[in-house]
C-alpha cells in the first residue's frame, strides 16, 4: 500500500491495517527499523504501579487460582471469622 509522507513527516495508516491490528485513537505503536524496513508494532502501556500483575510469577499464580476454582477447590464462608475458623481447623 503506497502512502505519501505528509507535513511534519506524518503517514496515515490504511483502514485495512487499522482493522487488522484493532487500533484505536490514542493507542501506542512501537516504531523501529529492521533490515532497512520500518516495523510498526502495537503496544499496551501498563502503569508502573500495576506492572506486577504482568510478571510471569503473578500470571502463574492467577492460572493456578483459576484451576482451583474450576476444579472446585474453594472454601465458601459467610464472613472473615468463619474463614479463619475453617483455616485454623
Amino acid at each position: 500500500m503506497l502512502r505519501k509522507v505528509g507535513r511534519n513527516y506524518q503517514v496515515a495508516l490504511p483502514r485495512e491495517i487499522v482493522k487488522v491490528l484493532k487500533l484505536r485513537v490514542d493507542d501506542y505503536i512501537d516504531i523501529r527499523i529492521q533490515d532497512n524496513q520500518v516495523i510498526l508494532e502495537p503496544q499496551v502501556v501498563v502503569p508502573k504501579d500495576q506492572a506486577y500483575f504482568y510478571t510471569a510469577e503473578w500470571q502463574e499464580d492467577e492460572a493456578h487460582a483459576h484451576r482451583d476454582i474450576q476444579e472446585g477447590r474453594v472454601t465458601k464462608t459467610k464472613n472473615l471469622k468463619e474463614l479463619f475458623k475453617k483455616l485454623d481447623g
